[in-house]
């Protein structure tokens, strides 16, 4: 009949005190041999709980090795990836040695910043962090240019700062009816340089217009452009000033989204994940909006690192992914390339010096405040005026789950003579 874990407690109880007065060695061996047979557990572990060196099964205390970092550490190590904008253990641990210097901390918890690794950063952030829980097609580009510009099916193979993946992102709210604000993604394949801009309703002028504020501020020379098929990209100004700048242009294959997987990755963390869902159509805020990404754009060039794949093996039915073991910023991929003019290099290395990640976050979210406040008193406003429009799209903050219904129509029974 097995014994009860109270049971078990008070004789072993009993047990310690019988084992602590005896002297001979036969003695001991006898009651150690009477504790495995009563209680069943191993010769190991028996003799363990006996001295007194094993936990009791049931009592309160943690387990396992001692803490290693201190609270101190761990409230630095929030606080830089609050300000970071939340990056994995993998990334953060990359980035902390260039942040670390920027942080108001003791040497020591600066020396432990640097030395913690990626699977401690992520179990002692694990409390801190939650789970969160159609796009309508663009119009056709112009026949002409579309058959002058190649198509681009290969993989990139570039190491040469240059050559770009460049997209557009609808803030619609859901609804695409009517004017609104859209962002323009550049992404160089090379090193992960992002730059956004906020443009009016992707007309062509507004669309050549934001390439070339990234052509004239992005720190490398512009080589290639790749880009879907949309219209915005594929007309005769954008073409013709690609032409004149000596920029080789080209596109993907119509309906294979993953040809621009670059560019539509930064389109999710980088804009999505920063400004949502929410319609935007007030084009007094585009000018705001347009410094507010310019300064994310180059936060995040700066000081965040972004892994990147060496590999991809294919075992199975899985892809087996491997990465770089150490991953790097933007800025830094670009100065170790070895392909940056002296110019494009001091622009780096100034940019680099006079800025400081916490400063410029805590500007980034003082203008998105800005933003967003100044939307919600525009959005007040026209709903206190009395000709306000009426049945003007709903706003919503969250992703559509599904493409607004559309009207059925019946088809028509042919009569069959």
């Amino acid at each position: 009949m097995a014994m009860s874990e109270k049971s078990i407690e008070e004789y072993t109880t009993k047990m310690r005190e019988r084992y602590a007065r005896m002297t001979g060695r036969r003695a001991k061996i006898k009651l150690l041999d009477e504790l495995v047979a009563v209680t069943g557990w191993e010769r190991k572990h028996a003799n363990k709980v006996i001295l007194g060196q094993k936990r009791k099964s049931g009592s309160k205390g943690q387990r396992g090795a001692p803490q290693q970092y201190d609270e101190a550490v761990v409230e630095a190590l929030k606080s830089c990836w609050l300000v970071m904008d939340q990056p994995c253990g993998k990334r953060m641990k990359d980035m902390l040695p260039i942040w670390v210097k920027y942080l108001e901390v003791s040497v020591e918890v600066r020396q432990q910043l640097k030395a913690i690794s990626a699977a401690s950063i992520d179990r002692y952030l694990k409390e801190y962090k939650v789970s969160a829980g159609k796009k309508v097609r663009p119009p056709k580009p112009a026949s002409g240019v579309k058959s002058l510009v190649e198509i681009r099916a290969e993989s990139w193979d570039a190491c040469e700062p240059g050559w770009t993946e460049v997209d557009t992102v609808a803030h619609c709210g859901g609804d695409m009816s009517g004017s609104f604000i859209w962002t323009l993604t550049s992404v160089d394949v090379a090193s992960g340089w992002t730059e956004l801009r906020a443009i009016w309703n992707r007309g062509q002028q507004a669309s050549l217009q934001g390439l070339e504020s990234i052509y004239e501020e992005q720190p490398f020379k512009l080589l290639g452009l790749d880009s879907d098929n949309g219209g915005e990209f594929l007309n005769y100004f954008v073409y013709d000033w690609l032409k004149k700048k000596g920029i080789h242009q080209t596109r993907s294959r119509p309906y294979f989204k993953n040809d621009q997987a670059y560019v539509e990755q930064k389109n999710y963390t980088h804009v999505r994940g920063f400004l949502g869902y929410d319609r935007l159509y007030h084009q007094e805020q585009l000018t705001e909006l347009n410094e507010l990404l310019k300064l994310w754009s180059l936060w995040k060039n700066l000081y965040n690192v972004t892994m990147k794949q060496e590999s991809r093996i294919r075992e199975g039915s899985k892809h087996v992914r491997r990465h770089a073991t150490t991953s790097h910023t933007p800025a830094q991929r670009l100065l170790m390339s070895g392909k940056l003019s002296n110019e494009h290099i001091a622009i780096i290395e100034h940019q680099l010096e006079v800025n400081n990640p916490f400063q410029m976050r805590a500007e980034i979210r003082r203008r998105e405040d800005a933003f967003w406040t100044k939307r919600e008193e525009l959005i007040k406003r026209e709903s206190e005026e009395p000709l306000a429009s009426e049945g003007s799209s709903p706003l919503r903050s969250e992703q559509p789950s599904e493409a607004p219904n559309k009207p059925k129509t019946k088809k028509r029974r042919v009569s069959q003579l």
